[in-house]
């Protein structure tokens, strides 16, 4: 046994003692105040006996682990009597409510509530210094605890014990915080799902990934997204193998199983996401537009190579798959190509997108930071970009990034003054009446 632990060992007793002391202190001090009660008559001081004497506790403590909940709530309330730093009081009432929680939860939680959250200075987390130890009572009765939450007793407060409790169950069971995902806000779905993430792959939890991944299956799409359910998946074994085997299981999965066939094709994709994107369309082939889209899609978030990546986008794009298109996701993966020495590349591709309104925003990040890195470059780029939208849209970007990263009105003058459409150019201007408002800059 390490040092440290022997000193916490040292120190939960010292407390339970320090608890046993409260309470007899406030039961001495209700027998003052009623001395017709047994516990006034028991400390009553015997002839010969000083005032001193007779306010000091009685030798034999009972221990805490007896007491019933009246008995913690009078300590409870004797806790400020006690001389103690913060540091000291925070671990006493923390031990306080660790063993109340276990004779009345409710009524610690509302004693928990009603202090001051004032530390020492540790971080206790976005739960206070006193919410988390009710962690030991959620996931010993996670039913029960879980009902006195969504009961709303305990206000706003709610909130802050629910995502408690989410890590308390995940922990316990991961199968059970999976089964209450429905019930949970979409604030709290993401929490919840990467607390059974981390639960399901823990060396305690073994052999629940496929249950956990069942329950979460059968939630509805706009609960749990087919997109979630891929980190509890099960592999398919012999993807990269046998790809002909794979996409026949997957084509074998009626039309009850489309979810599961989702799941299945995000997985192939990530199986197949170093090859080619001539070889990724080859693998694609036979399969329903809906399947071989996940399978792109999973391809392209999971590629490394700017090639590999800007070709599976193409084949996204021939695939009419917008609704990946416009996905953050696709920002973020075509940005890190550009931050990493593919800024033109992207750039240059950019231009070949079709144009409509989901690849607008898309075309404007996939040109920003070769425009912002190469001021003078961009120029004759600009200008040999064939006439129509995207070349518009390319000067009016690059009109912002003189504006908004070198401060260079002249530069964006030039360039708002190059496009063609007069209702962007109107449209661009007022971007830039919006730099001129922020920036307190005014014409010569």
């Amino acid at each position: 046994m390490t040092r440290r632990s022997i000193t916490l060992i040292a120190a939960s007793h010292l407390l339970v003692i320090l608890l046993g002391v409260l309470l007899a202190r406030q039961t001495a001090a209700t027998g003052a105040n009623n001395p017709a009660s047994d516990d006034s008559l028991a400390r009553k001081a015997p002839s010969g006996t000083s005032a001193r004497d007779a306010s000091r506790p009685p030798r034999a403590i009972r221990s805490s682990k007896k007491w019933n909940g009246s008995e913690f709530a009078r300590a409870w309330k004797a806790m400020p009597d006690a001389k103690l730093t913060t540091g000291q009081r925070l671990e006493a009432q923390r031990e306080l409510l660790r063993q109340w929680a276990a004779v009345d939860l409710a009524a610690a939680i509302d004693a928990a509530l009603g202090e001051a959250w004032d530390t020492d200075g540790r971080d206790f987390g976005g739960n206070g210094p006193l919410l988390g130890i009710f962690s030991e009572a959620f996931a010993e009765n996670p039913q029960e605890s879980w009902d006195l939450i969504a009961s709303k007793r305990f206000g706003i407060a709610s909130g802050i014990l629910r995502r408690v409790w989410i890590q308390a169950a995940g922990e316990k069971d991961p199968r059970i915080l999976a089964a209450r995902i429905g019930d949970l806000s979409w604030r709290d779905r993401q929490l919840a799902l990467n607390v059974c993430e981390m639960n399901v792959y823990g060396s305690a939890q073994g052999g629940m990934r496929d249950p956990v991944f069942k329950i979460l299956a059968g939630l509805p799409e706009d609960v749990v997204t087919t997109e979630q359910l891929l980190a509890f998946a099960a592999s398919p074994e012999g993807t990269l193998e046998d790809p002909v085997a794979m996409r026949e299981e997957i084509l074998r999965l009626g039309s009850g199983d489309e979810r599961l066939a989702k799941v299945k094709a995000m997985l192939f994709g990530l199986a197949i996401a170093s090859k080619s994107p001539e070889e990724i369309a080859k693998e694609i082939q036979a399969m329903p537009a809906a399947i071989g889209e996940e399978v792109l899609w999973a391809a392209f978030k999971d590629g490394s190579n700017p090639e590999t990546v800007l070709g599976t986008m193409d084949l996204l794009i021939d695939e009419g798959a917008w609704s990946k298109v416009e996905q953050a996701e696709t920002v973020g993966q075509l940005q890190d190509i550009a931050r990493n020495g593919g800024a033109e590349s992207v750039a240059d591709w950019a231009l070949t997108m079709p144009v409509r309104k989901e690849t607008t925003e898309l075309f404007h990040r996939s040109v920003e930071m070769y425009l912002r890195d190469n001021m003078d470059a961009a120029r004759e780029w600009m200008t040999a970009i064939p006439s129509g939208v995207w070349r518009d849209r390319a000067f009016a970007e690059y009109s912002q990034q003189a504006l908004n990263a070198h401060n260079d009105p002249a530069a964006s003058r030039w360039a708002l003054d190059q496009i063609g459409d007069p209702a962007f150019k109107s449209e661009a201007t007022s971007w830039r009446s919006q730099w001129e408002k922020r920036s307190g800059w005014k014409p010569n």
